[in-house]
Protein backbone atom coordinates (compact mmCIF):
# COMPACT_ATOMS: atom_id res chain seq x y z
CA UNK A 1 0.00 0.00 0.00
CA UNK A 2 1.27 3.26 -0.60
CA UNK A 3 2.05 5.70 1.76
CA UNK A 4 -0.26 8.11 0.75
CA UNK A 5 -2.95 5.98 0.63
CA UNK A 6 -2.61 4.77 4.41
CA UNK A 7 -2.18 8.61 5.36
CA UNK A 8 -6.00 9.17 3.71
CA UNK A 9 -7.40 5.94 5.55
CA UNK A 10 -6.07 7.14 8.80
CA UNK A 11 -7.00 10.88 8.10
CA UNK A 12 -10.31 9.17 7.51
CA UNK A 13 -11.05 7.36 10.87
CA UNK A 14 -14.13 8.75 12.45
CA UNK A 15 -13.78 9.72 16.17
CA UNK A 16 -15.90 7.37 18.33
CA UNK A 17 -18.69 9.24 20.69
CA UNK A 18 -18.28 12.49 19.03
CA UNK A 19 -19.14 16.10 21.15
CA UNK A 20 -21.15 18.13 18.68
CA UNK A 21 -21.63 21.82 19.00
CA UNK A 22 -25.25 21.48 19.36
CA UNK A 23 -25.03 19.89 22.54
CA UNK A 24 -22.43 21.86 23.72
CA UNK A 25 -24.64 24.97 23.07
CA UNK A 26 -27.82 23.42 24.80
CA UNK A 27 -25.26 22.14 27.87
CA UNK A 28 -24.45 26.37 27.68
CA UNK A 29 -27.25 27.76 28.16
CA UNK A 30 -28.62 25.15 30.43
CA UNK A 31 -26.11 25.07 32.91
CA UNK A 32 -23.72 27.81 32.40
CA UNK A 33 -23.10 29.42 36.34
CA UNK A 34 -22.39 32.60 34.49
CA UNK A 35 -25.96 32.70 32.85
CA UNK A 36 -27.71 31.68 35.89
CA UNK A 37 -26.07 34.86 37.95
CA UNK A 38 -27.08 37.29 34.82
CA UNK A 39 -30.46 35.50 35.20
CA UNK A 40 -31.26 36.45 39.02
CA UNK A 41 -29.50 39.68 38.67
CA UNK A 42 -32.08 40.59 36.24
CA UNK A 43 -34.79 38.93 38.40
CA UNK A 44 -33.75 41.04 41.11
CA UNK A 45 -34.02 43.84 38.87
CA UNK A 46 -37.58 43.60 37.87
CA UNK A 47 -38.37 43.84 42.26
CA UNK A 48 -36.92 47.65 42.34
CA UNK A 49 -40.40 49.23 40.99
CA UNK A 50 -42.47 48.19 43.28
CA UNK A 51 -39.91 49.40 46.30
CA UNK A 52 -39.14 52.84 44.14
CA UNK A 53 -43.51 53.98 43.75
CA UNK A 54 -44.41 52.71 47.70
CA UNK A 55 -44.92 55.27 50.04
CA UNK A 56 -42.04 54.96 53.49
CA UNK A 57 -43.11 53.30 55.94
CA UNK A 58 -46.17 55.10 58.13
CA UNK A 59 -44.57 56.05 61.53
CA UNK A 60 -46.53 54.96 64.63
CA UNK A 61 -45.39 57.19 67.82
CA UNK A 62 -46.08 56.74 71.58
CA UNK A 63 -45.32 59.37 74.26
CA UNK A 64 -45.82 58.67 77.89
CA UNK A 65 -46.05 61.75 80.04
CA UNK A 66 -43.66 61.56 82.87
CA UNK A 67 -45.69 64.56 84.65
CA UNK A 68 -49.30 64.57 83.76
CA UNK A 69 -50.61 67.94 82.45
CA UNK A 70 -53.75 68.98 84.13
CA UNK A 71 -56.36 70.24 81.59
CA UNK A 72 -59.48 71.31 82.69
CA UNK A 73 -61.11 67.74 81.54
CA UNK A 74 -58.53 66.49 83.60
CA UNK A 75 -54.62 65.35 83.32
CA UNK A 76 -52.74 64.12 80.28
CA UNK A 77 -51.09 60.81 80.60
CA UNK A 78 -49.94 59.42 76.90
CA UNK A 79 -50.29 60.23 73.51
CA UNK A 80 -50.23 57.70 70.68
CA UNK A 81 -49.93 59.13 67.56
CA UNK A 82 -49.52 57.46 63.66
CA UNK A 83 -48.08 59.75 60.98
CA UNK A 84 -47.44 59.33 56.96
CA UNK A 85 -45.08 60.80 55.12
CA UNK A 86 -46.46 61.56 51.22
CA UNK A 87 -43.72 62.20 48.52
CA UNK A 88 -44.50 64.68 45.40
CA UNK A 89 -46.30 62.28 43.28
CA UNK A 90 -44.48 63.32 40.50
CA UNK A 91 -41.47 62.17 42.17
CA UNK A 92 -43.17 58.60 42.65
CA UNK A 93 -43.52 58.40 38.92
CA UNK A 94 -40.10 59.37 38.12
CA UNK A 95 -38.23 56.86 40.01
CA UNK A 96 -40.97 54.12 38.97
CA UNK A 97 -39.90 54.87 35.44
CA UNK A 98 -35.96 54.85 36.27
CA UNK A 99 -36.40 51.45 38.27
CA UNK A 100 -37.97 50.24 34.81
CA UNK A 101 -34.75 51.41 32.87
CA UNK A 102 -32.86 49.60 35.54
CA UNK A 103 -34.67 46.34 35.06
CA UNK A 104 -34.42 47.08 30.95
CA UNK A 105 -30.18 47.08 31.80
CA UNK A 106 -30.48 44.34 33.66
CA UNK A 107 -32.29 42.04 31.19
CA UNK A 108 -29.86 43.18 27.93
CA UNK A 109 -27.23 42.26 29.93
CA UNK A 110 -28.59 39.16 30.59
CA UNK A 111 -29.38 38.60 27.10
CA UNK A 112 -25.48 39.54 26.48
CA UNK A 113 -24.22 37.56 28.92
CA UNK A 114 -26.00 34.47 26.83
CA UNK A 115 -24.63 35.38 23.97
CA UNK A 116 -21.10 36.04 25.29
CA UNK A 117 -21.20 32.58 26.84
CA UNK A 118 -22.38 30.65 23.48
CA UNK A 119 -19.70 32.63 21.60
CA UNK A 120 -17.16 31.29 24.34
CA UNK A 121 -18.68 27.60 23.47
CA UNK A 122 -18.26 27.76 20.27
CA UNK A 123 -14.98 29.06 20.55
CA UNK A 124 -13.96 26.49 22.89
CA UNK A 125 -15.38 23.96 20.82
CA UNK A 126 -14.23 24.97 17.29
CA UNK A 127 -10.50 24.60 19.40
CA UNK A 128 -10.59 21.78 20.38
CA UNK A 129 -12.06 20.48 16.99
CA UNK A 130 -8.98 21.83 15.51
CA UNK A 131 -6.35 20.07 18.40
CA UNK A 132 -8.64 16.63 17.84
CA UNK A 133 -7.82 16.77 13.89
CA UNK A 134 -4.66 18.76 14.13
CA UNK A 135 -3.47 15.18 16.56
CA UNK A 136 -4.86 12.55 13.27
CA UNK A 137 -2.88 14.40 10.94
CA UNK A 138 0.07 14.40 13.53
CA UNK A 139 -0.20 11.05 14.32
CA UNK A 140 -0.54 9.85 10.81
CA UNK A 141 2.36 11.68 9.42
CA UNK A 142 4.15 9.87 12.59
CA UNK A 143 3.48 6.63 11.24
CA UNK A 144 4.94 7.49 7.78
CA UNK A 145 7.64 9.17 9.37
CA UNK A 146 8.60 5.47 11.53
CA UNK A 147 8.18 3.58 8.21
CA UNK A 148 10.33 6.47 7.08
CA UNK A 149 13.02 6.16 9.80
CA UNK A 150 13.20 2.41 9.28
CA UNK A 151 13.90 2.63 5.81
CA UNK A 152 16.60 5.36 6.31
CA UNK A 153 17.97 3.03 8.74
CA UNK A 154 17.94 -0.21 6.38
CA UNK A 155 19.42 1.99 3.56
CA UNK A 156 22.47 3.38 5.85
CA UNK A 157 23.09 -0.04 7.00
CA UNK A 158 22.99 -1.42 3.49
CA UNK A 159 25.01 2.30 2.31
CA UNK A 160 22.74 2.86 0.32
CA UNK A 161 21.19 5.80 1.89
CA UNK A 162 23.36 8.87 3.09
CA UNK A 163 23.66 9.43 6.53
CA UNK A 164 22.17 13.15 6.53
CA UNK A 165 18.60 11.34 5.28
CA UNK A 166 18.69 8.49 8.00
CA UNK A 167 18.80 11.49 10.66
CA UNK A 168 16.48 13.82 9.22
CA UNK A 169 14.13 11.47 9.20
CA UNK A 170 14.82 10.45 12.85
CA UNK A 171 14.87 14.01 13.81
CA UNK A 172 11.53 14.51 12.22
CA UNK A 173 10.18 11.53 14.20
CA UNK A 174 11.47 12.88 17.57
CA UNK A 175 9.85 16.41 16.37
CA UNK A 176 6.63 14.60 15.97
CA UNK A 177 6.24 13.02 19.07
CA UNK A 178 7.06 16.86 21.02
CA UNK A 179 4.23 17.99 18.63
CA UNK A 180 1.61 15.43 19.54
CA UNK A 181 2.52 15.52 23.32
CA UNK A 182 2.00 19.63 23.36
CA UNK A 183 -1.23 19.05 21.26
CA UNK A 184 -2.87 16.13 23.95
CA UNK A 185 -1.45 19.08 27.03
CA UNK A 186 -3.28 21.78 24.89
CA UNK A 187 -6.15 19.40 24.79
CA UNK A 188 -6.60 19.40 28.06
CA UNK A 189 -5.77 22.72 29.02
CA UNK A 190 -9.04 23.64 26.50
CA UNK A 191 -11.25 20.95 27.70
CA UNK A 192 -10.94 22.50 31.12
CA UNK A 193 -11.86 25.49 29.80
CA UNK A 194 -14.98 24.63 27.46
CA UNK A 195 -16.13 22.51 31.09
CA UNK A 196 -15.46 25.68 32.72
CA UNK A 197 -18.43 28.00 30.43
CA UNK A 198 -20.49 24.49 30.63
CA UNK A 199 -20.69 24.23 34.33
CA UNK A 200 -19.27 21.05 33.75
CA UNK A 201 -17.50 19.03 36.73
CA UNK A 202 -13.86 18.08 36.28
CA UNK A 203 -14.96 14.35 36.10
CA UNK A 204 -17.30 14.44 33.11
CA UNK A 205 -15.65 13.78 29.88
CA UNK A 206 -15.65 15.71 26.28
CA UNK A 207 -15.34 13.23 23.84
CA UNK A 208 -13.74 14.29 20.30
CA UNK A 209 -15.79 16.99 18.74
CA UNK A 210 -17.62 15.79 15.62
CA UNK A 211 -17.18 17.05 12.20
CA UNK A 212 -18.36 20.34 10.71
CA UNK A 213 -19.45 21.57 7.58
CA UNK A 214 -17.27 23.14 5.12
CA UNK A 215 -16.82 27.08 5.86
CA UNK A 216 -19.59 28.61 3.35
CA UNK A 217 -17.86 31.90 1.70
CA UNK A 218 -19.22 35.09 3.16
CA UNK A 219 -20.04 38.07 1.40
CA UNK A 220 -22.22 41.21 1.55
CA UNK A 221 -21.04 44.84 2.69
CA UNK A 222 -19.47 45.35 6.24
CA UNK A 223 -22.06 48.52 5.92
CA UNK A 224 -24.98 45.81 6.26
CA UNK A 225 -23.88 43.91 8.74
CA UNK A 226 -23.42 47.21 11.18
CA UNK A 227 -26.57 47.95 10.30
CA UNK A 228 -27.67 44.67 11.82
CA UNK A 229 -25.60 45.55 14.93
CA UNK A 230 -26.54 48.27 15.68
CA UNK A 231 -29.97 47.12 15.80
CA UNK A 232 -29.42 44.29 17.95
CA UNK A 233 -26.18 44.58 19.72
CA UNK A 234 -27.07 44.17 23.24
CA UNK A 235 -24.61 46.28 25.10
CA UNK A 236 -25.68 49.53 22.24
CA UNK A 237 -29.31 48.76 23.33
CA UNK A 238 -28.26 48.78 26.87
CA UNK A 239 -26.15 52.14 26.22
CA UNK A 240 -29.33 53.85 24.85
CA UNK A 241 -31.26 52.95 27.78
CA UNK A 242 -28.51 53.98 30.06
CA UNK A 243 -29.37 57.70 28.87
CA UNK A 244 -33.16 57.67 29.05
CA UNK A 245 -32.45 56.74 32.48
CA UNK A 246 -30.03 59.31 32.89
CA UNK A 247 -32.41 62.15 31.43
CA UNK A 248 -35.55 60.81 33.83
CA UNK A 249 -32.77 61.45 36.56
CA UNK A 250 -32.39 65.10 35.38
CA UNK A 251 -36.00 65.74 35.99
CA UNK A 252 -36.23 63.66 38.95
CA UNK A 253 -33.31 66.06 40.32
CA UNK A 254 -35.34 69.40 39.36
CA UNK A 255 -38.13 68.00 41.04
CA UNK A 256 -36.00 66.76 44.57
CA UNK A 257 -36.98 70.59 45.91
CA UNK A 258 -40.22 70.42 46.19
CA UNK A 259 -41.47 69.52 49.55
CA UNK A 260 -43.09 66.18 50.46
CA UNK A 261 -45.88 66.04 52.63
CA UNK A 262 -46.43 64.43 56.06
CA UNK A 263 -50.23 63.48 57.55
CA UNK A 264 -50.21 62.59 61.46
CA UNK A 265 -53.33 61.24 63.51
CA UNK A 266 -52.86 61.62 67.80
CA UNK A 267 -54.98 60.40 70.24
CA UNK A 268 -54.58 61.62 73.96
CA UNK A 269 -55.31 59.49 77.16
CA UNK A 270 -56.85 62.06 79.95
CA UNK A 271 -57.57 61.16 83.30
CA UNK A 272 -60.52 62.58 85.43
CA UNK A 273 -60.28 65.71 87.08
CA UNK A 274 -60.12 66.75 90.11
CA UNK A 275 -63.20 69.02 89.72
CA UNK A 276 -66.18 67.13 88.08
CA UNK A 277 -66.85 69.05 84.65
CA UNK A 278 -69.35 68.70 81.88
CA UNK A 279 -66.41 66.89 80.00
CA UNK A 280 -64.46 65.67 82.46
CA UNK A 281 -62.02 62.87 81.14
CA UNK A 282 -62.92 62.90 77.50
CA UNK A 283 -59.67 62.33 75.36
CA UNK A 284 -58.79 64.27 72.80
CA UNK A 285 -57.72 63.72 69.14
CA UNK A 286 -55.66 65.62 66.81
CA UNK A 287 -54.81 65.53 62.95
CA UNK A 288 -52.05 67.32 61.55
CA UNK A 289 -49.83 67.70 58.43
CA UNK A 290 -46.54 68.83 57.81
CA UNK A 291 -44.12 70.28 55.19
CA UNK A 292 -40.50 69.51 54.47
CA UNK A 293 -38.59 72.94 54.14
CA UNK A 294 -36.40 72.92 51.07
CA UNK A 295 -33.70 75.24 52.67
CA UNK A 296 -30.58 73.37 51.97
CA UNK A 297 -30.60 74.81 48.48
CA UNK A 298 -26.53 73.82 47.63
CA UNK A 299 -27.34 70.23 48.02
CA UNK A 300 -30.11 70.45 45.49
CA UNK A 301 -27.98 72.25 42.96
CA UNK A 302 -25.26 69.35 43.64
CA UNK A 303 -28.14 67.04 42.74
CA UNK A 304 -29.04 68.65 39.37
CA UNK A 305 -25.37 69.16 38.73
CA UNK A 306 -24.80 65.47 39.21
CA UNK A 307 -27.73 64.67 37.07
CA UNK A 308 -26.84 66.90 34.62
CA UNK A 309 -23.63 64.94 34.43
CA UNK A 310 -24.43 61.87 34.59
CA UNK A 311 -26.50 62.24 31.05
CA UNK A 312 -23.70 63.60 29.51
CA UNK A 313 -21.70 60.36 30.40
CA UNK A 314 -24.29 58.04 29.62
CA UNK A 315 -24.69 60.32 25.74
CA UNK A 316 -20.73 60.27 25.43
CA UNK A 317 -20.77 56.38 26.48
CA UNK A 318 -23.31 55.72 23.59
CA UNK A 319 -21.37 57.49 21.07
CA UNK A 320 -18.37 55.58 22.18
CA UNK A 321 -19.98 52.46 22.03
CA UNK A 322 -21.54 52.90 18.19
CA UNK A 323 -18.03 53.77 17.59
CA UNK A 324 -16.47 50.97 19.20
CA UNK A 325 -19.28 48.63 17.74
CA UNK A 326 -18.95 49.61 14.08
CA UNK A 327 -15.00 49.29 14.35
CA UNK A 328 -15.30 45.85 15.86
CA UNK A 329 -17.63 44.95 12.94
CA UNK A 330 -15.41 45.78 10.49
CA UNK A 331 -12.39 43.92 11.72
CA UNK A 332 -14.42 40.54 12.53
CA UNK A 333 -15.88 40.82 9.12
CA UNK A 334 -12.32 41.25 7.74
CA UNK A 335 -10.77 38.25 9.98
CA UNK A 336 -13.99 36.13 8.40
CA UNK A 337 -13.31 36.76 5.34
CA UNK A 338 -10.03 36.27 5.30
CA UNK A 339 -9.82 32.51 7.14
CA UNK A 340 -12.88 31.73 4.08
CA UNK A 341 -10.00 32.86 1.39
CA UNK A 342 -7.33 30.91 3.35
CA UNK A 343 -9.70 27.43 3.35
CA UNK A 344 -10.66 27.57 0.14
CA UNK A 345 -6.76 28.37 -0.84
CA UNK A 346 -5.98 25.45 1.00
CA UNK A 347 -8.63 22.66 0.28
CA UNK A 348 -8.82 23.97 -3.54
CA UNK A 349 -4.89 24.40 -4.40
CA UNK A 350 -2.39 23.68 -1.68
CA UNK A 351 -3.76 20.91 -0.84
CA UNK A 352 -3.92 19.05 -3.92
CA UNK A 353 -0.67 19.52 -4.94
CA UNK A 354 1.11 18.88 -1.82
CA UNK A 355 -0.99 15.69 -1.86
CA UNK A 356 -0.03 14.97 -5.50
CA UNK A 357 3.40 16.00 -5.05
CA UNK A 358 3.92 13.36 -2.25
CA UNK A 359 2.74 11.14 -4.27
CA UNK A 360 4.58 11.37 -7.15
CA UNK A 361 7.81 11.63 -5.26
CA UNK A 362 6.94 8.41 -3.53
CA UNK A 363 6.58 6.83 -6.97
CA UNK A 364 10.23 8.35 -7.92
CA UNK A 365 11.42 7.05 -4.82
CA UNK A 366 10.49 3.86 -5.45
CA UNK A 367 12.12 3.53 -9.10
CA UNK A 368 14.98 4.98 -7.39
CA UNK A 369 14.78 8.48 -9.45
CA UNK A 370 14.42 10.29 -6.30
CA UNK A 371 15.84 9.87 -2.83
CA UNK A 372 14.57 9.84 0.41
CA UNK A 373 15.25 13.79 1.63
CA UNK A 374 12.56 14.32 -1.45
CA UNK A 375 9.89 12.01 0.63
CA UNK A 376 10.46 13.48 3.74
CA UNK A 377 10.65 17.42 2.37
CA UNK A 378 7.30 16.82 0.33
CA UNK A 379 5.46 14.81 3.42
CA UNK A 380 6.68 17.68 5.97
CA UNK A 381 5.24 20.39 3.45
CA UNK A 382 1.93 18.21 3.24
CA UNK A 383 1.31 17.97 7.26
CA UNK A 384 2.16 21.96 7.27
CA UNK A 385 -0.47 22.67 4.65
CA UNK A 386 -3.05 19.81 6.29
CA UNK A 387 -2.53 21.86 9.86
CA UNK A 388 -2.74 24.99 8.16
CA UNK A 389 -6.04 24.30 6.81
CA UNK A 390 -7.60 23.17 9.65
CA UNK A 391 -6.06 26.05 11.55
CA UNK A 392 -7.50 28.42 8.79
CA UNK A 393 -10.57 26.20 9.10
CA UNK A 394 -11.25 26.69 13.45
CA UNK A 395 -10.66 30.31 12.67
CA UNK A 396 -13.50 30.62 10.00
CA UNK A 397 -15.98 29.48 12.54
CA UNK A 398 -14.67 31.45 15.42
CA UNK A 399 -14.19 34.81 14.30
CA UNK A 400 -18.07 33.39 12.78
CA UNK A 401 -18.56 33.64 16.71
CA UNK A 402 -16.83 36.43 17.52
CA UNK A 403 -18.76 38.40 14.43
CA UNK A 404 -22.63 36.64 15.84
CA UNK A 405 -21.33 38.07 19.42
CA UNK A 406 -20.86 41.66 18.09
CA UNK A 407 -24.49 41.60 16.04
CA UNK A 408 -26.20 40.19 18.95
CA UNK A 409 -27.70 37.60 16.43
CA UNK A 410 -26.83 34.27 14.19
CA UNK A 411 -25.71 34.45 10.73
CA UNK A 412 -26.76 31.69 8.45
CA UNK A 413 -23.14 30.80 7.59
CA UNK A 414 -23.04 28.53 10.46
CA UNK A 415 -22.08 24.63 10.57
CA UNK A 416 -24.89 22.23 10.02
CA UNK A 417 -23.39 19.04 9.46
CA UNK A 418 -20.63 17.16 6.99
CA UNK A 419 -17.03 16.69 7.04
CA UNK A 420 -13.80 19.21 6.89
Amino acid sequence: MHHSTLLLLLLSTPPAQPLTLESVLRTAVEQSPQIRQARHQWEAAKQLKAQAVSLPDPRLSYNHYLRSIETRTGPQRWALGISQTVPEPGKLILSGRIADRDARIAYLRYEALVRNVIAEAKERFFELYYIDRARRVTQAIAQLYDRYAAVAAGEARSGQARLQESFRAESQRAQLGYDLILLEEMRQAEAEALRAVLGLAPSDSLGATAEVAEPIPFGGPVGRLQEIARMHNQELQAAGVEVERARLGVRLAKRAPIPDFTFSLNYISTGNPLLPTPDAGSDPLTVGVGISLPVWWWKFRAQSRQARHQQRAAQAGLESQQSRLRADVAKSYFQLNNASRLVQLYRETLIPQARQAMTSVEELYRTGTADLTSVLETTAAFHNFELARLRAFSDYYQHLARLEQLLGTALDARPQGGSP
